[in-house]
């Protein structure tokens, strides 16, 4: 996926860049799982108590004396959590610790490994205490519920007993006076007993239902961690393969190098044999009749179809830097035109480093320099070679009439940027223009010096050779800006060491026919 691409991705985008980084989201989540895992083999273990308390939303002190219970109106999930919340308390901490005679305990350390909540859709609250004993936690537990039973009686019963109080001080002065016998005694013995009744009624309104039983192991949970680990694992790793995709600035596919510059992918060369590559030997010349040699059959076809409106004579073969093979492909692209039947001319005008020379062994001749200065004709520096080391043209070749040609580079001049933009090169060209059908021009890389781009002044068209492995974003944007600069156009692009790009197989040297409405079949009857 190319994330600096102006196109939306699309989900096979997405999935190239998880099958990029699988070995990191692997890695990532049997290293979080494997964590968790020994986290929770250190932890010591520990145990929870649960107690369940019934909520009585309906007052009856309230219904004995006709009174219109606010209560009632109150949503009943907020009642609960209103009660949850005051069960928090301080006060009823301090209490459970002191009713089970924990004296080594702070009530923030309470507070902090128990909790109060609201069942769902019931009118109870589960009490929960963990401890590091069994049955510590169970006592807590049920003493803490206990504890909240008592406390929130007293709140409730808090202006009863206040009353009871005055009562029973006003009955013992009475008392002490002789004054039993009054009817004001009467009537205060009367409301003694009342708010007795009221008190007793309003202790009600909590129930400890369900004391806590046998605790339950609540940690460490090895199962549970590992499994959570393993998706955290694997969150953090898609994450990263993510991050790691933005980050890598790598070029991995023709089709994004196509999307970038605009231009259509003519073939997928792959990489050279290693003995051919050492001895500098050339597929078409080593083995003519190989798989090897398809790809430049292939190149060709496609050449000729991008090349029919802009009937282009002389070629420029021109890469983005250095050692992405363009002198192998044009030596091996100027075989497959010839085998073809055209006459080809092969002109090296990479001055900084000529190569072309040293595929056919023609180091000693005269070269385009040489002619430039008027030390040699042209037609003595062009040296015609045969298709094969053996001298003979290949089956059939007899017939088509083709010809290669080679004018080597010559001499370096001492300042080659100033040489290839010359007068003098430029009819050196028209004369091989006039000469051949086609004239490649090996040139030199188009960033970095000015050579390539004088040079595109000078021919029809242009051919770029990229390689994978060498090209990054930021490098593909400057080419894009220096390829929309050039005088001559670029018909396409050639994608050589074709197997570093992804999903590169067998059936990627037709991708370009299918962007021209050919089949397959029709272009393997062209080649």
């Amino acid at each position: 996926m190319d994330p600096h691409s102006s196109e939306h991705s699309t989900l096979s985008d997405y999935l190239r860049v998880l099958r990029r980084g699988k070995w990191l989201i692997v890695t990532a989540a049997v290293l979080v799982a494997g964590s968790a895992y020994a986290f929770s083999h250190l932890q010591k273990p520990r145990y929870q108590g649960s107690a369940e308390v019934l909520l009585n939303r309906q007052r009856l002190v309230n219904s004995l004396n006709n009174i219109n219970d606010q209560t009632l109106a109150i949503q009943p999930d907020r009642l609960a959590q209103t009660e949850a919340d005051v069960a928090r308390a301080p006060a009823i901490a301090r209490r459970t610790l002191a009713a089970v005679g924990v004296v080594d305990r702070s009530v923030a350390d309470f507070l902090g490994q128990s909790n109060v909540a609201p069942k769902t859709d019931a009118d109870l609250l589960v009490f929960r205490v963990s401890d590091l004993s069994r049955r510590l936690a169970q006592a807590l537990a049920t003493s803490y519920a206990r504890q909240y039973i008592v406390y929130r009686t007293e709140l409730d019963t808090a202006a009863i007993r206040s009353a009871l109080a005055e009562v029973n001080r006003r009955m013992r002065e009475l008392e002490a006076a002789g004054r039993t016998r009054t009817a004001f005694y009467n009537a205060l013995a009367e409301k003694q007993q009342q708010l007795n009744t009221l008190a007793t009624l309003q202790a009600a309104n909590a129930n400890l239902i369900k004391p806590a039983q046998r605790a339950v192991q609540v940690q460490p949970k090895p199962a549970r961690n590992t499994a959570l680990g393993f998706v955290l694992g694997l969150v953090l790793g898609v994450g990263l393969a993510f991050m790691r995709e933005a980050l890598d600035t790598r070029v991995r596919s023709a089709n994004e190098i196509s999307r970038r510059l605009g231009l259509p992918l003519l073939a997928r060369i792959p990489a050279p044999p290693r003995a051919l590559r050492l001895n500098d030997r050339l597929v078409l010349l080593d083995d003519p009749q190989g798989t090897k040699s398809e790809p430049f059959r292939v190149l060709r076809t496609n050449l000729e179809f991008v090349n029919l409106d802009h009937h282009a004579k002389t070629i420029m073969v021109t890469s983005a830097v250095p050692g992405e093979g363009k002198s192998t492909t044009a030596a091996n692209l100027g075989i497959a035109l010839a085998s073809a039947g055209a006459h080809v001319v092969l002109v090296d005008l990479d001055l900084r480093k000529p190569y072309i020379g040293h595929f056919f062994e023609l180091n000693g001749a005269a070269g385009l320099t040489s002619v430039a200065l008027g030390h040699a004709a042209l037609g003595e520096a062009v040296t015609a070679v045969p298709f094969n080391k053996n001298g003979h043209a290949p089956r059939g070749d007899e017939r088509s009439g083709g010809r290669l040609e080679i004018l080597r580079a010559g001499l370096v001049p001492p300042n080659p940027g100033e040489f290839v933009g010359s007068h003098a090169v430029g009819e050196i060209l028209e004369s091989l223009t006039d000469r051949a059908d086609i004239v490649l021009v090996d040139a030199p890389p188009i960033l970095g010096v000015g050579d390539a781009l004088a040079l595109s002044a000078k021919v029809d068209a242009l051919l770029l050779v990229t390689r994978l492995k060498l090209l990054r974003r930021p490098l593909l944007s400057e080419l894009s800006r220096v390829l929309q600069a050039a005088p001559a156009p670029a018909l396409g692009f050639i994608v050589t060491d074709a197997a570093a790009e992804e999903g590169y197989g067998y059936g990627y040297a037709y991708d370009a026919y299918a962007a021209y409405g050919y089949t397959r079949e029709a272009a393997e009857a062209s080649s």
